[in-house]
């Protein structure tokens, strides 16, 4: 370029301030995504419509963004109990309109 660059390292193209909008971490590693919530252990088992288990699906959707395919395979992996786990992919499936 003929142009030689402004002290400091900045250029004088219009809008351009050195800086890059990255959503990239310290070194140019992304961030870390958080870990995923824990499953709850704390559930009274009377059906509430505030369920510990019914916080733990919005965590979930909220984290993964993908129509719900993310959120089933957390449940798979991270629950035990069989009957919470149907119930939970149920919830997930409605939310996102699945059948």
């Amino acid at each position: 370029s003929d142009t030689p660059a402004k002290a400091g390292g900045t250029s004088d193209i219009p809008g351009s301030d050195g800086e890059t909008d990255t959503s990239q971490g310290e070194g140019g590693v992304p961030p870390a995504a958080p870990p995923i919530p824990p499953p709850p252990t704390h559930c009274c088992g009377t059906g509430c419509p505030s369920c510990v288990w019914v916080g733990y699906v919005e965590e979930l959707l909220e984290r993964y963004r993908d129509g719900g395919a993310q959120a089933l395979a957390a449940v798979e992996e991270h629950v035990e109990d069989e009957n919470i786990k149907m119930i939970l992919k149920m919830e997930i499936r409605l939310r996102m309109g699945k059948d």
